[in-house]
């Protein structure tokens, strides 16, 4: 009987261990040969982190011309979200077949309850031509 109770504690704290893991969600959307993915973990209540990259899903290279940021994120529906400032210095980049490319260091953003949305737009051009990407992601969705 005791080994079964041991084994019960030790199971349960174990559970409870993991379920204090941060967890993540990572979302993508993808145009053409280009897919950006947006990794979106909790900090702290008030804090998310985001992790942005790029990646060539094509079967050749490409050469990339982007700003600063490649990736910019900001919280709030469309109609009341602040701007996401763009320096479009021409950063130049080839990726190889199946690249990722992370040029934007991780952003810590705060967000308050009444925060629903994260929107984030990559720009960049490939042989003169412009691309956007964007991507909405519900908040509701990072634990």
């Amino acid at each position: 009987m005791k080994p079964m109770i041991i084994l019960c504690i030790f199971l349960l704290f174990i559970m409870g261990c993991q379920s204090k893991e941060d967890k993540s969600i990572i979302k993508e959307v993808s145009s053409d040969s280009i897919t950006v993915r947006v990794k979106i973990e909790r900090e702290e209540a008030s804090k998310i982190k985001i992790h942005t990259e790029l990646e060539n899903t094509g079967d050749n290279s490409i050469g990339i011309i982007h700003g600063d940021p490649l990736t910019g994120a900001v919280v709030g529906e469309r109609s009341n979200r602040p701007d996401i400032i763009y320096s479009f210095v021409g950063i130049s980049k080839s990726l190889a077949k199946k690249e990722v490319y992370n040029f934007d260091k991780d952003k810590m953003i705060s967000i308050t309850p009444e925060d629903q949305i994260l929107y984030t737009q990559t720009i960049f051009s490939i042989n003169g031509e412009s691309k956007t990407i964007e991507l909405n992601i519900s908040l509701d969705e990072v634990d």
